[in-house]
């Protein structure tokens, strides 16, 4: 009797495993990749990105410190939030010289609108 317990709880036990979840092999690449693009699009540069991008990379060191202690569930979530954050980063960094363009365009327009009127 105690030898199946055993064996049950065992089984258990790798079955809890193999449902784990795995991280996926190019993730951590992926956080890695998107950050670089973010910091390359000027990211540091534009405030609301800045603090995405700092977030980005905080969370891909944590996640590579859950890595080497084995914690791939965690890791995994921590990769996910650092991708999502990165790329967060790169399209607000991506969005402000276009919002500066439009705004200067607007300025424009308002001047010529006030001298037409004069």
């Amino acid at each position: 009797m105690r030898k199946a317990i055993v064996g049950a709880v065992l089984l258990l036990g790798l079955a809890g495993c193999a449902t784990a979840r795995t991280v996926p092999p190019d993730a951590l690449i992926d956080s890695e990749v998107t950050i670089r693009q973010a910091e390359e699009a000027g990211a540091a540069l534009v405030p609301d990105a800045a603090r995405h991008l700092q977030w980005a990379r905080e969370q891909a060191n944590e996640a590579r410190r859950l890595l080497e202690r084995n914690q791939r569930d965690r890791a995994a979530l921590l990769l996910q939030r650092a991708e999502a954050d990165a790329e967060l980063a790169l399209a607000l960094a991506r969005e402000a010289p276009a919002r500066a363009d439009a705004e200067r365009v607007r300025q424009e327009i308002q001047q010529l609108q006030q001298n037409t009127v004069q």
